[in-house]
């Protein structure tokens, strides 16, 4: 019986043609099929390390689904499948990850290269603690579940990370800001490429930044939160009173000192001060 092709899942870099390794650039010279985001970018980034180019199939998450029968069918025949996104790692936000889950359930083999991803540089420069942290990639794009989807940010002890767009990033930071307005966060743009920046400041403060510069991808990296050892002044609690949608004072209690790192029975014998 023949062999079964092997998956390989490829990064290619997010910016500067540098970040590829020697272990892509042998392993896409070797593979007789690659499958791609866009066929397109794919060959002109062969071109650039003078690969010839195998046969090219696109794999997105418009047709990913009738894709994967015909890649399968390639590995069952012994063949050798690349896979590579646009930019980046194959199954970190893309739509390569639940391939991998059916490729597994079926048998074939995949293995990983370690390579260019944005959230590992964005992390390093933010200047946060990196001994933990969460990724969430894209955020849902209805209103709710990308409010939700924030808000469980106010409970995680740790740094997290968010993939973001150009169209979307306003937005999203309106959001963290009316959430978290004093959490400091890292807004890095356009990792690796010649115009990255990196935009340092609280959730309000970027906000309320006009200037920020709205093109490239985005990567927010939100700190974890600051303990807070002074109590809250009267009216800094008055305010966050009104901002908030809690109903009853312990759920209210609970909000604020998620939300100021103060102690909940702290804030709540504060609230039945303020309400004599």
């Amino acid at each position: 019986m023949m062999p079964k092709g092997v998956i390989f899942l490829v990064p290619v870099p997010i910016g500067n043609l540098g970040d590829i390794t020697l272990r892509a650039i042998e392993t896409l010279k070797r593979v007789e099929i690659i499958a791609c985001e866009d066929t397109r970018k794919s060959a002109f980034l062969l071109s650039q390390y003078e690969i010839t180019i195998p046969k090219l199939i696109s794999f997105h998450k418009f047709n990913e689904r009738s894709r994967e029968e015909l890649i399968f069918s390639h590995l069952e025949g012994g063949k050798d499948v690349a896979i590579v996104s646009d930019a980046g790692s194959p199954a970190i936000s893309d739509p390569a990850q639940s391939f991998v889950s059916h490729a597994l359930e079926k048998g074939f083999e995949v293995q990983a290269l370690p390579g260019a991803t944005a959230l590992i540089p964005a992390i390093s420069v933010s200047g946060f603690s990196t001994d933990a942290f969460q990724f969430l990639g894209f955020l849902p794009q209805k209103q709710k579940l990308r409010q939700a989807a924030l808000r469980q940010l106010l409970d995680y002890p740790f740094v997290s990370i968010i993939y973001e767009s150009v169209h979307r990033i306003k937005a999203t930071l309106a959001q963290l800001a009316q959430i978290m307005p004093m959490r400091n966060i890292a807004v890095v743009r356009e990792i690796s490429k010649l115009h990255e920046e990196v935009i340092r400041g609280s959730a309000k403060e970027l906000a309320e930044k006009a200037d920020i510069t709205l093109k490239g991808e985005f990567v927010i990296v939100v700190d974890k939160p600051e303990i807070r050892k002074s109590s809250l002044t009267e009216e800094e609690l008055l305010r966050l009173i009104e901002e908030s949608e809690a109903v009853g004072k312990r759920a209210l209690a609970h909000e604020i000192a998620l939300k100021t790192g103060m102690g909940k029975n702290e804030v709540y014998e504060m609230i039945l001060r303020l309400k004599k």
